[in-house]
């Protein structure tokens, strides 16, 4: 029975916009309001189908929805509906108003006027943009101390530990929106800073959602927790917009009696208990939906420009408390070979104005530009370690030293400047490890000796033939001529193939053989690496396949071990475009170098030009 009943109203509903309504009036309570302050317009339909008002634009006044009540009646068959929608109404300028003839379902009211005093307490009247909510919202405090939330269904507000803050310094801030109970409302968007004085890091998608008792209501409220920067000196307010959409649902309001129960009886299906569900409140009540943007109106906050007067020379603008070190990745290097060079800023503040030039190139190191990586030790970024790694090569041999790196930063909190500095650190270069010259390898001949075999005697009697009757030879086989060429020539073909087996053997096992074997498949692997790395404009791939095949083809010109120190010792300053390509090779290896495939081809047909003159070094 409930089901037949709720598809008979559901059918009532859907016929329902065909029915127009009988009678409309509307009300205005006050009709003289001073500036500053709001009143109600409400508006009441009656008939078989109540249609929602279109509301007129006055020139001066804000209307906006503030909600809605609908009821319906069933009396022997006949359905009358009535409804009241309430707006407010809020004035931008003193005057006097009148609000035309609201017209719905060929129905219209009576026009209405309004009349606004001045505001008495000497405030500027400040122009509402249509695009902010028109709920009030508090100002922003400096610290978390209750606000004024009577009256208020939705407010934004910032929480900042302290009202002043000097240029590039970093601090903790809370953005918390605040949502009546019973009100639904969705995000459009993330707060944004309408400033240009501040800087705001990335808020979450999906803030915190809690709830807060104030002035003994209940709200909703969505936190997010991030970092706030100063940009420029100044007295700038801080304030944030917030879009979002405002849903109020109110419950229908029937009254006190039941329509259904009086006209079929308590003992009938249709009067029971059954339509005093509140869910009939809500299948009648109705959803008031608006975009709103709430808007905080920020206190004003004091930023300050670091001072001049003892600012130290390799300042980077860095704000914060910080602590610096330094370290390699090993304490002994031969002269020519990398190291990698680790300099560690940790601590709170602003990382982003953290930056290091690292060690400098000198006579004893040759340094390139360091690269930065920040690993984050809370959600907002406000502490953590910044570390820059820098590739050094050791220039000299013997102990080497990294002098003490400086790092400079200002302070809020005692309003000065520190320098740190890290400890030196000790490096043990050695000469590159030079290996014994490679020997020409011998010439091995495959020739073999060919065994002399024995020649017969000049008196080696010889058989006879006689013509009568053959007859037998005297002589042993083994001693004929024939036997024993025969048998020599197989016994030659057995030396020299295990001669031969045992040359190969001594050859595969031959070290300087097998060194010359690999390295001349290392470099046509090379030169494969080359030309595709110019196919694909892989500059570091390139340059490290061209700077192999140079090395290999050098030790083995030279005989001299396949490293860059070696090789460098041997060129004693020429080779000018040897070294050029080292060089770029070092560029491209640890700077990050970028070439555009017009400048690989080039450097491909250099590189071949370089590997023909080889053999005239």
């Amino acid at each position: 029975m409930k089901r037949h009943l709720l598809t008979g109203l559901a059918a009532i509903a859907l016929v329902a916009p065909a029915w127009a309504a009988n009678a409309i009036s509307a009300t205005l309570d006050p009709t003289r309001v001073a500036l500053g302050d709001s009143a109600q317009l409400t508006v009441t339909m009656s008939g078989q189908q109540t249609l929602q008002p279109r509301m007129p634009e006055v020139d001066g006044l804000d209307i906006t929805p503030a909600g809605q009540s609908t009821t319906m009646q069933v009396i022997n068959g006949a359905v009358s509906a009535n409804a009241s929608y309430q707006f407010n109404v809020t004035p931008q300028r003193a005057g006097t108003f009148t609000i035309p003839a609201i017209a719905a379902g060929g129905a219209k009211t009576q026009p209405i006027g309004l009349r606004v005093d001045p505001d008495s307490g000497g405030r500027a009247p400040q122009p509402r943009a249509q695009s902010r909510s028109h709920l009030p919202a508090p100002t922003v405090p400096g610290d978390d101390s209750a606000v004024e939330a009577k009256g208020q269904h939705a407010f934004l507000r910032v929480v900042l530990p302290k009202q002043s803050l000097y240029v590039g310094e970093l601090v903790p801030v809370q953005v918390k929106a605040y949502f009546r109970a019973g009100m639904s409302a969705s995000l459009n968007g993330l707060p944004v800073l309408s400033s240009d004085a501040f800087t705001l890091a990335k808020l979450g998608e999906r803030p915190a959602q809690t709830e807060e008792i104030i002035d003994g209501q209940v709200f909703t409220v969505l936190t997010w927790d991030s970092t706030l920067s100063a940009v420029k000196a100044g007295d700038y307010p801080l304030n944030l917009d917030l879009p979002v959409m405002m849903r109020v649902k109110e419950r229908g309001k029937r009254g006190g009696r039941n329509p259904f129960k009086d006209f079929f009886g308590d003992n009938s299906p249709f009067g029971g208990s059954m339509f005093d569900d509140s869910m009939f409140d809500d299948f009648f009540g109705g959803v008031t939906e608006k975009p709103l943007t709430l808007h905080t109106d920020g206190a004003t906050v004091k930023i300050q420009a670091p001072p001049a007067n003892g600012r130290p020379a390799n300042f980077s603008g860095a704000v914060g408390d910080f602590d610096v070190t330094a370290e390699t990745t090993t304490t002994t290097a031969s002269a020519g070979d990398p190291l990698t060079l680790k300099i560690k800023v940790t601590g709170k503040g602003n990382f982003d104005r953290v930056s290091l030039a690292g060690l400098e190139k000198s006579a004893s190191w040759k340094s390139y530009k360091p690269s930065a990586k920040f690993e984050p030790a809370d959600s907002a970024g406000f502490s953590g370690t910044k570390t820059f790694e820098q590739a050094v090569i050791p220039a000299k041999v013997g102990t080497q030293e990294i002098p003490a790196l400086s790092f400079s930063y200002f302070n809020p909190s005692t309003g000065k400047y520190v320098t740190k500095r890290t400890e030196p650190i000790a490096i043990n270069v050695a000469v590159a490890d030079p290996t014994k010259p490679a020997a020409p390898a011998p010439a091995s001949s495959d020739s073999d000796s060919a065994a002399q075999a024995p020649t017969a005697s000049a008196n080696e009697p010889v058989a006879t033939k006689v013509q009568a009757s053959p007859i037998a030879s005297l002589h042993p086989l083994v001693l004929r001529p024939w036997f024993i060429l025969v048998n020599g020539a197989m016994l030659a073909a057995l030396a020299a193939v295990t001669l031969v087996r045992r040359v190969s053997a001594s050859r595969a096992r031959d070290p300087q053989r097998l060194a010359r074997e690999a390295a001349e498949k290392s470099v046509r692997e090379s030169l494969a690496q080359m030309d595709a790395a110019v196919k694909d404009t892989d500059a570091p791939t390139f340059f490290l396949a061209a700077r192999h095949v140079v090395q290999q083809r050098l030790a083995k010109q030279w005989h001299l071990p396949a490293s860059e120190a070696a090789i460098s010792q041997r060129l004693n300053g020429e080779g000018e475009d040897l070294r050029t390509l080292f060089r770029t090779a070092d560029e491209a290896t640890y700077t990050g170098r970028h070439f555009t495939a017009a400048e690989l081809r080039e450097w491909h047909d250099t590189v071949t030009q370089q590997l023909q003159r080889i053999p005239t070094l």
